[in-house]
């Protein structure tokens, strides 16, 4: 049987982290941390529902960018889970 979920860790075992989950039947996708997520193609971002941050170090959230960038104007709604400072940076990023 066949795996319904493909983890892919995006950028080896010693790069930043984002670790990139899709489901094989359906077009959603999980992501944990947002490093850098320039491997993802605009694509792959839309799939995205929900995403985890560990916490808010640059190499674990600096691809917020990149996220925000191909997202912003669509009628698109990702969940985003983090730390409790985490809604802080998040504004902090808006607002810049």
């Amino acid at each position: 049987m066949r795996p319904l979920l493909h983890p892919r860790l995006l950028n080896g075992r010693t790069g930043d982290p984002a670790l990139y989950i899709e489901t094989v039947f359906e077009s959603r996708a999980i992501l944990f941390d947002l490093g850098d997520i320039t491997p993802l193609t605009p694509r792959n971002i839309q799939r995205l529902e929900h995403i985890f941050v560990s916490h808010t170090h640059i190499d674990h959230f600096f691809g917020f960018d990149r996220l925000l960038r191909v997202l912003v104007g669509r009628d698109k709604t990702v969940n985003l889970y983090g730390p409790p400072d985490f809604i802080e940076h998040v504004h902090h990023k808006l607002h810049a």
